[in-house]
């Protein structure tokens, strides 16, 4: 099997500039460690899959990674996730009139149990007295960092590389894949980020890091996994793909699109945009934003002509509704023309669907696979 590499140099501390001192003699770079990145990593079955993906697409895809693969950032930054422990100390001098009564110290009328004491699932207080002098300790753990992901069990990468090529990469041309993508995808398990309190650890199925597109399920889940959540992967994944991702956000061009509504409250009021009977009538799946700023108002518009492509099939589209009344929470004929009136609903969506495919996208297959 051929050999794929890539040498990276990554610098660590500073490299001084090539130039001539008085004695002519040359610098050097001094610090730099050479690091290289190797497929196939292995000799099981699906590790030629893996080099065809590269020859195809100039991806790497690692099952086997150091930390440095993952958590190094632009600037050197270091985005591993772990658990801290932050310690505050407080020192108070009993005066005249505290005092200590069943092991609780009063200062000032202020009561401290001596001991510890847990506050929360997170935090607790160690209180002693040395003296006259009353020591309190406030101690609080949370997670620094971003993300932490596990190497994936070879023993299930098979399936895992499954799960990728099924509800992802094989909706997408090579062509497109090599433009947009990351140099690597990571093959993992148990890939955890953490909420905004730094308490809370979530599963995460996919993550992009720096140059880096992480895929979890790197374990028995990968066999395991029910169509509905194969289902609920799969459009989350492909929804973050072409509206967020900024890399392939960027080569589609919706002017068009735009065009065929009047978004006539932008710059005026929220409260003038149009009322639900009027939506439909207008070009729009669903009453607008309650925002009078046009950027959002736009991609509030796009997103929900995109959920609508993935949670409907086109014959749910199509069928004879029972009634042309608006109704968000079901979009059921909404492409015929006893709710779409005016054909701009219509219109915007075959301008919608001609876009992705001229990027070689076929956003409708991508909605309908695994049904709706």
């Amino acid at each position: 099997m051929k050999t794929k590499n890539i040498l990276w140099i990554l610098i660590v501390g500073f490299i001084g500039w090539i130039g001539c001192n008085d004695d002519n003699k040359t610098l050097t770079p001094s610090g730099v460690e050479e690091y290289e990145l190797v497929i196939p990593q292995g000799n099981h079955e699906y590790d030629a899959r893996i080099v065809d993906w590269f020859d195809r697409t100039g991806v790497y895809i690692l099952y086997k990674f150091d930390p440095v693969d993952v958590y190094l950032k632009v600037q050197a930054s270091w985005q591993e996730m772990y658990l801290d422990t932050i310690r505050t100390v407080n020192y108070y001098e009993m005066k005249e009139g505290d005092f200590v009564k069943d092991s609780v110290a009063n200062l000032a009328g202020v009561e401290y149990k001596l001991g510890a004491t847990k506050n929360s699932s997170t935090s607790w207080q160690e209180v002693s007295l040395d003296g006259k002098t009353l020591l309190v300790v406030n101690y609080k753990t949370q997670y620094e960092g971003t993300f932490s992901v596990e190497k994936a069990d070879e023993a299930y990468v098979d399936k895992q590389l499954d799960l990728l090529e099924q509800l992802f990469l094989n909706f997408y041309p090579d062509s497109l894949l090599r433009s947009v993508m990351p140099l690597k995808i990571i093959l993992g398990q148990g890939l955890k980020t953490v909420s905004g309190n730094q308490q809370t650890l979530l599963n995460k199925s996919y993550l992009l890091s720096f140059n880096n597109f992480i895929f979890s399920h790197g374990d028995e889940t990968a066999g395991t996994m029910t169509d509905a959540s194969k289902k609920t992967l799969k459009n989350d994944l492909n929804k973050w793909f072409l509206q967020t991702y900024d890399k392939m956000k960027d080569r589609f061009s919706y002017d068009d699109f735009y065009d065929v509504s009047d978004y006539y409250w932008a710059g005026v009021s929220a409260s003038s945009r149009p009322v639900d009977s009027m939506s439909y009538r207008l070009g729009f799946v669903k009453r607008p934003y309650a925002t009078s700023q046009l950027s959002l108002i736009q991609d509030d518009d796009l997103k929900n002509y995109v959920n609508m492509i993935f949670d409907y099939t086109y014959e749910t589209l199509v069928a004879t509704p029972v009634n042309g009344n608006y109704n968000a929470n079901d979009l059921t004929g909404i492409l015929h023309p006893l709710k779409d009136r005016n054909g701009l609903i219509r219109r915007k969506y075959d301008i919608l669907i001609n876009e992705f495919k001229r990027q070689g996208v076929d956003i409708e297959t991508i909605g309908s696979y695994l049904g709706k």
